[in-house]
């Protein structure tokens, strides 16, 4: 009750002092750090996107491109990438970017004292393993890997490692202690009032990368428009949809059974934007019952799946049962190919199988941002149609993962965040359950595909590849796909320009009528 007093209070106040300068952004929780891929989750990451930038960042096709650097040279071996600088960035204390600032990064990340989320991801541990880094001159850097890699460059753009920004040295005080983020992004740290809201100002000296004119991922064009952000602190939902309604906030997540009503609001309006994470359930593979692919398979055709996607995702999404997100560029025709609604041929299956009408549980949590919950009531409710006896069993969010983690599952209704390389998508399921019981899918034939794919940088050959994980999985289904992730977000109509992206508010080419 306090949080949603003072979250009132805090609208009541803005409201009495808007000047109409700054987007007034709604988030659900406060920062956990501002040090960059330290201490972070999905609204710190949101956040830090407006203040750093890397050598790299990702299109909204998910490609890697230059973003800091202004060209990509990668040694025909694969074990070296040199990178040069585009000229003319300064970071917002108005210092240049140079060469030497990257190493002085790159060694900073690396560093175990930093406590960096991404650090065994770089350091021989996982997946890549960067053996060293040279400043060749003020504007050149050349970074080594002991094996080639396809994911280098889309693991050190991902937003759990802070998006590997690079920061000025004089981010850090004296005392060798973290003090703000002194970046080189359209808005630059301000102000941050610990549980009520984090301030961003325009950086004046930017300048977008080379692009089109239109925002693309993290690589397009880049403008601040505006002359600030404010991120505002307020968990509570109804507090959320009166600020929007109110026109104190301008814009914020929402709800999907909310779009009616904004949407018929003179006031508001609602913005829908695809994002590559993914909405599926999780079988568990080793469970005695649907341990027999014939069971999983015939649970994929029972489900109407567009008609199940209409339903859970308030009309907003589209079906897509692969794990490549439609907007991939690796989203091919075999990326499109799922098994065909056939009740007749799921219940063949079954018999095969030898299902007795042993009952199956999907466990479900009641976010309200996420279909979780009537995702499994359309599965239960067409499942039965086969003659399977579908339980629901409701839980909340943190015990959902818990019992995910642990394997102690036997159908999880989950949602899964963005990772836009589909070889990064594969290894959040991929993989063996011995060694890490999260997994959702230990086929050998899967594991090894992955692995060699992480390793495959040709993009025609990494398309075959993803395409024959695709037929391995409609063979073997471990899992349902049902669609990409549904970025739903309520704006003044006031608000010009698209504020959302991979579920991140993303605040550069938005603007405000006065």
């Amino acid at each position: 009750m306090k949080t949603i007093l003072l979250a009132g209070t805090i609208l009541i106040s803005l409201a009495a002092s808007a000047a109409g300068r700054d987007i007034v952004v709604a988030q659900s929780s406060d920062l956990r750090s501002n040090n960059p891929g330290v201490n972070r989750d999905g609204n710190t990451d949101g956040v830090i996107l407006h203040i750093v930038e890397g050598l790299v960042g990702y299109a909204n096709n998910g490609e890697v491109k230059p973003l800091l650097s202004a060209s990509i040279d990668m040694a025909a071996d694969g074990l070296s990438y040199t990178f040069k600088l585009r000229e003319g960035v300064k970071f917002h204390n108005g210092k240049p970017l140079t060469a030497e600032d990257v190493v002085w990064n790159w060694n900073r990340y690396m560093d175990p004292k930093t406590k960096w989320t991404c650090v065994k991801d770089f350091d021989g541990s996982g997946a890549v393993h960067v053996t060293g880094i040279k400043a060749i001159d003020a504007a050149t850097v050349t970074m080594t890997l002991e094996e080639p890699s396809a994911v280098f460059l889309g693991l050190m753009s991902r937003p759990e490692c802070g998006y590997t920004g690079i920061i000025s040295p004089d981010s850090v005080a004296g005392d060798g202690m973290f003090d703000k983020p002194i970046g080189t992004g359209p808005f630059k740290w301000d102000e941050w009032k610990k549980g009520e809201y984090i301030q961003l100002t325009k950086f004046d000296d930017y300048v977008s990368p080379a692009n089109d004119g239109k925002p693309d991922g993290m690589v397009g064009s880049k403008r601040p428009l505006v002359d600030g952000i404010k991120f505002m602190v307020i968990p509570d939902a109804s507090t959320v949809k009166a600020g929007l309604q109110s026109g104190v906030l301008d814009t914020a997540e929402i709800s999907p059974d909310l779009i009616p009503e904004l949407k018929e609001s003179k006031t508001t309006q609602v913005i829908v934007s695809r994002n590559n994470g993914k909405n599926l359930f999780y079988i568990q593979t080793r469970d005695p019952i649907l341990s027999k692919p014939a069971i999983r398979r015939a649970m994929a055709q029972a489900l109407d799946l567009d008609q199940l996607v209409e339903a859970a995702s308030n009309g907003t999404g589209e079906a897509n049962g692969s794990m490549v997100s439609s907007d991939s560029v690796y989203f091919s025709q075999t990326q499109k190919k799922r098994l065909a609604f056939d009740l007749e041929a799921a219940k063949k299956e079954l018999d095969a199988a030898g299902y007795k009408g042993e009952p199956i549980s999907i466990i479900a949590n009641k976010r309200g941002n996420v279909p979780s919950f009537p995702a499994a009531v359309m599965a239960q409710a067409m499942l039965q149609q086969i003659g399977m006896n579908i339980q629901i069993e409701v839980l909340d969010y943190a015990t959902q993962v818990d019992r995910r983690r642990s394997g102690k599952y036997q159908i999880i209704s989950q949602s899964v965040a963005p990772r836009l390389d589909p070889a990064l998508m594969y290894s959040f399921y991929v993989g063996d359950k011995d060694q890490n019981a999260s997994l959702m899918w230990d086929n050998p034939k899967a594991i090894e595909l992955m692995k060699v794919v992480y390793a495959e940088i040709d993009p025609k050959n990494r398309q075959a590849i993803f395409d024959q994980f695709h037929e391995l999985m409609l063979q073997d289904m471990p899992g349902i796909f049902l669609y990409d992730m549904i970025d739903v977000w309520g704006a003044t109509k006031t608000l010009k320009g698209q504020p959302v992206w991979q579920s991140n508010a993303r605040l550069w080419e938005v603007s405000l009528d006065n």
